[in-house]
């Protein structure tokens, strides 16, 4: 059995879903292969891509590999956090000399959010736990200052993964491809996994396993996958012929 990792936004999702992507998914798990979504987005936002998905994929990873639901939204795997409430008000502190445009955390569909005339920080306090919290910066440059500090000055409790202007900052030690391993400890069979993507929180994922960008992905993305596609069917057609 093979597993397809694929992220969403970007990816299988590309101006929409194409029926062509649909095909050749149906095709891919009609052979007793598994596909699923693997994205940065909350588990609030991952049910409407699982609906948008609906009757095409096995498995969705949220939360940057935080949270592994069935296809009917079950969660199968979770990995929580214990917030730190001064790390916190620090990272927000500092995420303000940049500029920060709205910050979110979540404990499952607990979320808590504001943007910089908003919510005071420390209410975050309200939560024991946390599953992912996300910062966004309308300036890209201020984005990248910022993650360089947040994985200078607090890698030891936990690590940011840039996507274009945000920042999604899952729980310590959790990302996209040890959600993907956590989801393949479930099944004895596994032949291969492959993974697809487009932007910059793919990198990880794409390195670890048989990795794919698509044509519109990011040129890091590009340099760091074994091989390129247009579009999800053609990835899915070059594993069905053993070309990767």
């Amino acid at each position: 059995m093979k597993i397809i990792a694929s992220d969403y936004d970007g990816t299988v999702n590309y101006h929409g879903i194409s029926d062509a992507d649909k095909e050749a998914i149906k095709k891919f798990r009609d052979a007793g292969n598994k596909f699923g979504i693997v994205t940065g987005r909350d588990l609030e936002m991952a049910l409407w891509v699982l609906n948008d998905m609906k009757g095409y994929i096995d498995y969705l990873i949220c939360c940057t590999g935080a949270i592994i639901l069935d296809s009917d939204g079950k969660i199968l795997y979770e990995k929580r956090q214990k917030i730190d409430l001064d790390r916190f008000n620090k990272i927000i502190d500092k995420a303000m000399e940049h500029h920060y445009g709205n910050f979110s955390i979540s404990d499952r569909l607990i979320r808590i959010y504001s943007d910089r005339r908003g919510m005071i920080p420390r209410q975050i306090g309200l939560l024991n736990e946390f599953t992912q919290a996300n910062l966004w910066f309308p300036n890209e440059q201020e984005c990248i200052k910022f993650l360089e500090y947040l994985n200078s000055e607090h890698s030891d409790y936990l690590i940011g993964f840039r996507n274009g202007g945000s920042i999604d900052i899952p729980p310590k030690g959790i990302s996209k491809p040890t959600g993907v391993w956590e989801y393949a400890k479930m099944f004895d069979n596994i032949e291969k996994i492959y993974a697809v993507g487009d932007n910059l929180n793919d990198i990880p994922m794409i390195k670890e396993f048989c990795g794919f960008a698509v044509s519109n992905a990011k040129d890091e993305v590009k340099n760091a996958a074994k091989h390129q596609c247009d579009r999800i069917c053609d990835m899915i057609e070059a594993i069905m012929k053993g070309e990767a």
